[in-house]
Formats: C-alpha cells, sequence, structure tokens
C-alpha cells in the first residue's frame, strides 16, 4: 500500500508554480471569484436520476496498487447505482498531476473532478484563481457540515477572497480514506527490548533508550532525500504543542507562531535522538524507501511514516503494529491526519450537480466499506470494522476511528505556506548535520510563514 499523503508532502513540486506565476497571475482576476463560481441557491439537484445522460471526467493520482483498486471499485459501485451517469478516469503520478492541474483547469475542457491538494501548495491557490467550484450549496444540500468531523470541513475551506484558510466555504471535499502520521513498531523487536506498546511519551523514550542498549535501531529512519525527517518530526510537534496552536498557526488564525506549536520541542527532540544515535548510523546517507524496507527487514524498533506506507509482502502484516505517539501532557493522542484525498469540482464544468453527487458518494458509507474491503483506511464512518486477521491493519483502522471520534487531528504543517516543507527539511538536515542549531530550523520557517502571509495581505 501507498499512502498518498506520503507523496504529497512533496510541496516543492508546486512551490515554482504559486510562486512564479500562477498565484500572482490569478489574483489579478479574483475579486469575487469565489463567490462567483458558487452554484446558484435553487438550482443544485441531488438526484442523479434526473440529471440525464452524464459524462463526468475525473483526474486522479491512483495511478497503482490498492488506491487504483479502491477507486475502481468507487466508480464501479456508482455507475450501477446511477447508470445515467458515466465516469472515465485519467489517472497520473501525484508529482505529474499537481503540475498539470492548474493548465487543466485554465483549458477549455477541463477535468470535471480534480484532486487539488490541501492548503496553500494547491488549493489555496486555485481558489485565488477561480479555477475551482465553491461548493458551499451542495455542501448544505448534502448536509457535509453537519457529518463531516468539523477538523475535516475545515481542512477544505476558504475565505472566497482566497485570503484565509480553514475557515469560509468549502472548496473540496473528503473521500471516505483516512491518512495519517503514526509509529510502527516491530513486535517481535519490542518484545526482545522488554517493553510493552508504550501509552505515555515518557514510556516511549524509555523504550528508545532500552533499545539502544540492547543493540536494537531505535528509531529507523532515512533522511537523505530530504523528506524521511518529516513524520518524526510532525509527530514530535504533536506530542509536544496544544493542538489548537498546531491548527491556528496552519490556518494563519490568531497570529499563532510556529514557536508556539510545540515545533522548537520537536526539533531538538529530533536533534537529541540523532545525537544518542537512536536514529541510527547512517540515516543521513538512506532515503525514505529504503528505510521502510530495511524496518520491515527487522532492522529498527520503531519506524515513523504515513498510513499504507510499509512495503509489506502477503503474509507480514502480523509482524508490525501501529500507534499515534502519545503526548507529553498526558492528554489524548494527536495526530496529523486528513482524508486521503480531496476532490474539487472544476468551476468550467458542464455537469457540477453529477459532479457533487459523485463527491458525496465517494464520501460515503459504500465508499468507507470498499476502503476497507482493499485494505485501506476508512474516514467518516466509525462503525466500519476492519476484518480479523490482519493485526496491523486493524490497529491502522482503530487509530484512525479514535482519532476521527476524538476529534484529535491536527492539519499538516506545511499546507502553511507553499514553500515551508522545503524549508523546514533542508534547514533540519543542515541541523542534524552539525552545521546549523535548533533555533535556526525555528526561524527560518517562522521567516518563511511570515513572508508568505505579507502576499495574503496584498
Amino acid at each position: 500500500m501507498v499512502s498518498r499523503s506520503r507523496t504529497r508532502r512533496i510541496a516543492s513540486v508546486l512551490a515554482p508554480l504559486a510562486t512564479a506565476g500562477l498565484l500572482a497571475g490569478c489574483v489579478a482576476g479574483t475579486s469575487g471569484s469565489g463567490a462567483a463560481n458558487t452554484a446558484k441557491p435553487g438550482a443544485v439537484t441531488t438526484d442523479p436520476a434526473q440529471m440525464g445522460q452524464v459524462t463526468l471526467h475525473v483526474l486522479d493520482y491512483f495511478s497503482g496498487g490498492t488506491d487504483d483498486v479502491w477507486m475502481k471499485s468507487v466508480v464501479k459501485a456508482f455507475e450501477k447505482k446511477h447508470p445515467n451517469i458515466t465516469v472515465e478516469r485519467t489517472s497520473m503520478p501525484w508529482g505529474d498531476a499537481m503540475a498539470a492541474l492548474p493548465l487543466k483547469l485554465k483549458s477549455a475542457t477541463p477535468p470535471d473532478i480534480v484532486p487539488a491538494n490541501y492548503g496553500w501548495q494547491s488549493l489555496g491557490t486555485l481558489v485565488r484563481g477561480g479555477m475551482v467550484l465553491n461548493l458551499d450549496n451542495y455542501a448544505q444540500a448534502y448536509g457535509w457540515k453537519k457529518t463531516f468531523p468539523q477538523w475535516v470541513v475545515n481542512e477544505h475551506e476558504f475565505t472566497t477572497d482566497g485570503k484565509h484558510m480553514g475557515t469560509g466555504s468549502m472548496f473540496g471535499a473528503p473521500v471516505a480514506r483516512a491518512s495519517l502520521i503514526e509509529v510502527y513498531y516491530n513486535r517481535a523487536l519490542l518484545k526482545k527490548t522488554g517493553v510493552e506498546v508504550p501509552r505515555s511519551y515518557d514510556e516511549f523514550q524509555a523504550a528508545l533508550g532500552k533499545a539502544e542498549a540492547a543493540g536494537i535501531t531505535p528509531v529507523t529512519l532515512g533522511n537523505a532525500d530530504k523528506v524521511g525527517i518529516t513524520a518524526p518530526l510532525f509527530s514530535l510537534m504533536n506530542a509536544f504543542g496544544p493542538q489548537s496552536k498546531i491548527s491556528d498557526f496552519v490556518y494563519s488564525h490568531d497570529n499563532v507562531k510556529i514557536g508556539e506549536t510545540g515545533f522548537p520541542q520537536a526539533v531538538s527532540t529530533l536533534k537529541q535522538w540523532s545525537d544518542k544515535g537512536y536514529l541510527g548510523k547512517d540515516y543521513a546517507g538512506t532515503d525514505t524507501a529504503d528505510a521502510a524496507q530495511a524496518f520491515v527487514k527487522g532492522q529498527g524498533l520503531f519506524h515513523f511514516n504515513y498510513s499504507g506506507s510499509l512495503p509489506l509482502k502477503p503474509g507480514q502484516s502480523k509482524d508490525f503494529g501501529s500507534f499515534v505517539l502519545p503526548r507529553t501532557d498526558g492528554g489524548k493522542p494527536v495526530a496529523t491526519a486528513s482524508s486521503a484525498t480531496n476532490f474539487s469540482i472544476a468551476s468550467k464544468t458542464k455537469h457540477p450537480d453529477a459532479a457533487a453527487a459523485f463527491l458525496d458518494f465517494a464520501a460515503g458509507q459504500e465508499a468507507a466499506e470498499l476502503a476497507v474491503h482493499n485494505g485501506t483506511m476508512p474516514l467518516l464512518h466509525p462503525d466500519v470494522k476492519a476484518p480479523e486477521g490482519d493485526p496491523l491493519f486493524s490497529d491502522d483502522v482503530a487509530v484512525a476511528q479514535q482519532i476521527s471520534a476524538g476529534g484529535t487531528a491536527v492539519p499538516y504543517l506545511d499546507w502553511a505556506t507553499p514553500t515551508l516543507l522545503d524549508t523546514i527539511n533542508t534547514n533540519m538536515q543542515n541541523m542534524l548535520a552539525g552545521k546549523s542549531t535548533p533555533k535556526s530550523v525555528v526561524s527560518a520557517a517562522d521567516e518563511n510563514a511570515a513572508a508568505f502571509m505579507k502576499t495574503l495581505a496584498r
């Protein structure tokens, strides 16, 4: 299984688009663009049988593996239920889809439904450009703002002037699949280390020390590609920082600074882990994929990654488990989480009602059941249960339902600006190599966020 969240972290793919033309080029014509692209009141139809013969064109990045199987099953089920609507998919690798998306939406014949990435890397820019539909009338018609958890709704909201995220109108909708950052553990090595699954932050820290003393790599990590550090960094931030402050920073609410989110403590902790040898001998020269392979082969007690990212072979799942890193204050665990993808509707679509019907179906109960059937984490429907006989998947499903039901999810930190992820990863790599300090990492992130906020105020 390949996590879409893991690939979505590569914000640098979109940074040039946001900073070198798309953002600046579209803002001039966006005065009121969000409101102008809202379906007119009274014009919304939610009964597909009344929509006539329709062909929907969907762009997605589910180009292989379990993701593709799930998407095919959702399309098949939707077409069976609504035989007058045909769904034609175009699937591309994530980076290619994100790079092509703005031009496709500007074309004379854009896709009806697109996978606009969360945050300012993509969706916020498309909102400012008036390229995606304001879905508020559909949200009201289908009851999305009542049935979706508030944290899910916030992840799809922007003000119609494109200046604020996490509030305002819905410009996207989730699918019934979860994706979040968690901690994987090797069951055999946990037993060998002589510890239980950590239920507190102190227990987790103690397990790291015991693993090191036993000659076991405490945390399998690879950061040669500058992205492997993200999962443990975000997890530690969630363990240290107030949940509300993390969300408010990402959404630019109440002038919250990154220093208030637990980010400084997370950076310092990773430096300490590195200095103690907890991250392995050659993590700086190992890339993310190789580190995941090494963990699966038994070369480490813990491994931070995005849900569904372990390169497991059939039968290996029983050897591993997962949990969310406990908080330092003993509160409910907080996870960086989202829907596995979000779909938006092109503002130029000729079939907004049919497109919205598909979005509603992809977020529905049947889509969640199909997710579990295909071995991926469900979202939005807590009554969907994992099948027996797969301990790791059972853990994953339980974690997703725990976070969703408890409302203890936070958005991905890098959504805050188009270039924040690259700034953080580059500065983290320098710090871990001894070329800078934790303070410099925090300062660089703070400066990046402040600079982007100035562009939004123009």
